[in-house]
């Protein structure tokens, strides 16, 4: 009996500092909300991804200003190229061009501020998550890789338009 008592007491006890279950999730934002948030909106080539330390530094990606539409206007960007957590996609590929949003050397939106260029028929696309909200109207398609269906293209030249069509407080220069 006074087991039974004690395990009672320690799973309580236990249940009670942990907590109920939490969802790990990133809520969804349009593009204007991003758009105002970037210091930095363009197209890049990302040149190099430095080295991370695990649990000290996360790598980082420095990238070639090939287009700006807000903030720097050339040269070379750098941002956090890794996750922080689950549901985080961070990350950057050498060689690869993408448009990114970027705030404090961040990508915006636990990642979906990095919308990687792809060609498709000789049209510029760029892949972006469903949580990122495009402007009623705009045009999408699949994106890059059939098994992810969820995963959506835009062309650049229509993202760069709904940008430059904002209010003045988010739309690029």
């Amino acid at each position: 009996m006074v087991r039974t008592v004690i395990a009672a007491i320690v799973l309580l006890t236990i249940s009670a500092v942990v907590g109920p279950p939490v969802s790990a999730t990133v809520g969804p934002t349009s593009l204007a909300d991003l758009a105002q948030r970037a210091e930095f909106i363009g197209i890049v080539r990302v040149d190099s991804i430095s080295v991370g330390i695990p649990f000290l530094r996360r790598p980082r990606a420095k990238a070639t200003v090939l287009d700006s539409w807000k903030g720097q206007q050339e040269g070379r960007v750098s941002f956090v190229a890794a996750p922080a957590w689950i549901c985080d996609i961070t990350e950057a590929n050498k060689n690869e061009e993408a448009v990114v949003f970027i705030r404090d050397g961040q990508l915006l939106h636990d990642g979906r501020g990095r919308m990687p260029v792809f060609i498709r028929d000789g049209r510029r696309l760029a892949a972006f998550w469903p949580e990122v909200r495009l402007p009623a109207g705009t045009s999408t398609e699949d994106g890059p890789e059939p098994e992810y269906r969820f995963i959506r293209g835009v062309s650049v030249s229509a993202l760069r338009s709904a940008i430059a069509s904002l209010p003045p407080t988010s739309a690029a220069r």
